[in-house]
Parts: C-alpha cells; sequence; structure tokens
C-alpha cells in the first residue's frame, strides 16, 4: 500500500540546508496498522506529510496503492489526497456550524455525491463509530472522544485506502484515548490500511507495527528487528516491551 525508495526531503533556512528526512526506505502493506513514533525535531512530521501527500519530497520514491506520486503536480496531489488518504488530526478539524452528519457528509459533498447518497453514508459511518444517536449534534455538543470519532467517520467517508492519524489522541483524557485507539484497532480487523503518527510510546505499543524515526531516519522497525539501525538510547527512541 505504501512503499518508500530513499525518501529525503531538505529545506533551505538562513541560507543553510536542512536535512529533515534522510534516506527512507519503507514498506507498509495494504491492511497493516503501523505507529510510527518519535519525538519533536526526529523528522515523523515531516514523513506524515510526505505520505499524506501534503508535500512532495526533494528525491527518492513514493508509490502510494501502486502509484508513484513522487512527482505529481499539487494538482494531482490533490486529487490523490481526497481519493485515496482520509485523514485524523488532533486538533479534529470539524467545521462548528455544521452537525456531526453533516461533518461526515462533507467530503462526498465536495466531489459531488448526490444528496440521499452522502447523507445515507453519513448516518452509516456514525453508528460504525458508536454515534448514531449524536447525528445532529454540533462539535461543541460532543466531548473531545466524540469529536474524534466523527473525525474518523469523516475520514472514510469516501473509502479511502489509507488512513493517516496524526497525533489523533493527543487533545483527549485516558477515557477518549482507549475509545479511539480501539476504534483505530476495529478498522485495521476490517481490512483498513492505518498508519498511526505519535510521540507517546504507550499509543505506539497498541499497534501490531512500530517504527521509530530518529534524526530523521529509521532508528528501529518492530517488523525487522534485525535491521534496526540504532540501539535504544534516551535520545534515539528504540522499540520498547
Amino acid at each position: 500500500m505504501i512503499r518508500t525508495e530513499g525518501l529525503t526531503k531538505t529545506y533551505t533556512m538562513k541560507g543553510k540546508t536542512v536535512c529533515a528526512l534522510n534516506h527512507v526506505s519503507l514498506h507498509i502493506a495494504p491492511g497493516e496498522y503501523a505507529a510510527i513514533i518519535g519525538p519533536s525535531g526526529s523528522g515523523k512530521s515531516t514523513l506524515m506529510h510526505l505520505l499524506g501527500c501534503l508535500d512532495a519530497p526533494t528525491s527518492g520514491r513514493y508509490l502510494l496503492n501502486g502509484q508513484d506520486v513522487s512527482r505529481l503536480t499539487p494538482e494531482a496531489l490533490a486529487r490523490v489526497r481526497g481519493e485515496e488518504i482520509g485523514f485524523v488530526f488532533q486538533g479534529f478539524q470539524l467545521l462548528p456550524r455544521l452537525t456531526a452528519e453533516e461533518n461526515v457528509a462533507l467530503p462526498l459533498l465536495l466531489c459531488g455525491t448526490p444528496l440521499k447518497r452522502r447523507m445515507d453514508t453519513a448516518r452509516r459511518l456514525l453508528e460504525q463509530v458508536g454515534l448514531g444517536e449524536r447525528l445532529r449534534h454540533t462539535p461543541a455538543q460532543l466531548s473531545g472522544g466524540q469529536q474524534q470519532r466523527v473525525a474518523v467517520a469523516r475520514a472514510l467517508a469516501r473509502n479511502p485506502a489509507v488512513l493517516l492519524a496524526d497525533e489523533p489522541t493527543g487533545n483527549l483524557d485516558a477515557q477518549s484515548t482507549a475509545d479511539v485507539l480501539r476504534l483505530l484497532e476495529e478498522l485495521h480487523r476490517e481490512g483498513r490500511t492505518v498508519v498511526l503518527i505519535t510521540h507517546d510510546p504507550a499509543v505506539a505499543r497498541r499497534a501490531p507495527r512500530q517504527i521509530a524515526i530518529a534524526k530523521g531516519q529509521i532508528a528501529a522497525d518492530s517488523a525487522f528487528p534485525a535491521r534496526q539501525k540504532y540501539p535504544p538510547s534516551p535520545d534515539r527512541p528504540g522499540i520498547h516491551p
């Protein structure tokens, strides 16, 4: 589903070249649930932007669902983002004046889906995430955990190939965190490809596979323990049982 080959991203800041991501190669299979973990400045956010087609690499290749998206135009990247990737963000990103049902239906409205079909889809997805009785509630009338479940339902509206969750529990309390992580696990069991970005080892351990990023490179990958490039240390995270 996801394959990167030598993915590199550099930036020029105040006349100096900064390498945020350095020749990252990884493969995430269809239906896999993987957590990408790393502290601030490790490169995980840059990797998330590249995997989500929010940015283009400086060099290397990125194949998403068999399509090489490394060199697509901004317009083509926008199409891929809309059709192939479902995003779940830390801050929910729900429109405050819309109901839960309307928020979930919004991606379908933007791609021209007829009214009845998009509302039927929104209701089905909200029932799937346990919010079938909250269809008419606005975000202000929902708890943080409920808002995040609405965001997950919205991310699934166009049946994307990959669900990309960027710090989805960062604004939640312990109970809401557990609820959202259980929902991601359920989606994985149904065959969804889930990629979770987090700085929290406890959250990452809920995923069957953990990929640690440090200094712009893959520091460890629980799927390939023999290939671990660096030993775990306080400033270079590894995979801990």
